[in-house]
This record gives C-alpha cells, sequence and structure tokens, in this order.
C-alpha cells in the first residue's frame, strides 16, 4: 500500500507531460460528522465523541483505462473540538484533528454522477497528549467510499459535490492500559463542496 501510493505520488509531482496532462485535481470544503469513538459503561454510560469538524480534502487522479475510470490519492485534514459525556453532562476535551491518506479508485454512475473507493489511514492528532491519547494519537487502517457530483462551470472545472463514508477501528495505547481491549468502530459522514479542474 505504501509502495503504491509513494510511487502515484512521485507519477504525479515528475511524470512526463503527457501524463501531466491527463491528471485530475480537486480541491473541496465541507464537514465530517463521526460516531462515537469510546462508549463504555461502567455505573453509568461514558462516551467521547468529536464534534462536527470542518474538513478540507485534496487529490489527484490519473486515467485507468478507456471507460472513464481514474485512480487517485486524496488527502483529507479535519479538526474540531472533542468532548465526553457522563451522568447527562458534556466534558470539553479540547481540539481533535484527523488526517488522512486514501489510495482509491473511481468510476462514472452516469455523465454527472461518479463513485469512488479507497484504502488508507487515519491518523489522530489531538491538541494535548492527555486523557484517551495520553500516549499520543493513534494511525488507524480506513476504507471509504463516496459519490460525486460534478457540473461544469467553467472550462476545464466542474462544480463537485461529495457525500463520503469511511470506516476504521479506533483505539489508543492509553485504552488498552486502562482494560479497554477491544476496538471501537467508528464511521465518519462527510458532505463537501469545491472545484475540479479537468485534464487538457
Amino acid at each position: 500500500m505504501l509502495k503504491a501510493t509513494l510511487l502515484l505520488v512521485a507519477l504525479l509531482a515528475a511524470g512526463e507531460p503527457r501524463l501531466q496532462a491527463q491528471t485530475e485535481y480537486h480541491a473541496r470544503l465541507g464537514a465530517v460528522w463521526t460516531n462515537d469513538l469510546v462508549r463504555d459503561f461502567i455505573f453509568d454510560e461514558i462516551t467521547v465523541r468529536q464534534s462536527i469538524a470542518p474538513m478540507l480534502a485534496l487529490g489527484a487522479t490519473l486515467p485507468v483505462g478507456p471507460r472513464g475510470y481514474r485512480a487517485g490519492l486524496e488527502g483529507t485534514l479535519a479538526s474540531g473540538k472533542f468532548h465526553s459525556r457522563e451522568e447527562g453532562g458534556d466534558i470539553d476535551l479540547g481540539t481533535l484533528r484527523t488526517a488522512t491518506l486514501q489510495l482509491g479508485l473511481e468510476g462514472p454512475f452516469s455523465s454527472a454522477l461518479r463513485w469512488r473507493a479507497g484504502l488508507g489511514g487515519i491518523k489522530y492528532l489531538p491538541s494535548d497528549d492527555e486523557g484517551v491519547f495520553l500516549e499520543g494519537g493513534p494511525i488507524r487502517f480506513l476504507v471509504g467510499a463516496s459519490v460525486d457530483y460534478r457540473r461544469a462551470v467553467m472550462p476545464r472545472w466542474d462544480l463537485m459535490l461529495s457525500l463520503g463514508y469511511d470506516y476504521h477501528r479506533f483505539s489508543t495505547d492509553e485504552l488498552k492500559h486502562r482494560g479497554f481491549s477491544q476496538s471501537q468502530g467508528v464511521s465518519r459522514v462527510a458532505f463537501t463542496v469545491g472545484l475540479s479542474r479537468r485534464p487538457q
């Protein structure tokens, strides 16, 4: 996976002019919703969750075959608050950033709709190493998929609306030391709007 990602980055950055002319770039802004990172029952239910967070996505793709399929690389960065809830009260735990990198494949549903699917990783970047992140933020394997709507707004530029979903398993070294032996399944849903630059 790492070798394939590095190879694609190298091709996009330093490929021959014909290859660069076929490269499509996109940038999107939006927000991502996440379910509970931690859920446990002791005497009362305790949960830790990230708030809805602003998100930036940047990516590039290259054509694969003659049927409209493209392979690409996309990275995202989201930053928002996260909190714990216990006995009906919320406790602010500071700022939590997440960064993802996915290697993916996309193809057409129709002239305006496209699908995307990818594999990669997510890195948690807490503002402070404390609580469940006392020993730092983990890196976890990530799978994702999305549906994109595109409409031409300028020569070579498309408006791009994207609804995406990804999934990973969450745990930290600190949670394991506290006796949380099982990881929590985490789903994320993102809606973003941006621009895509079509190939020459």
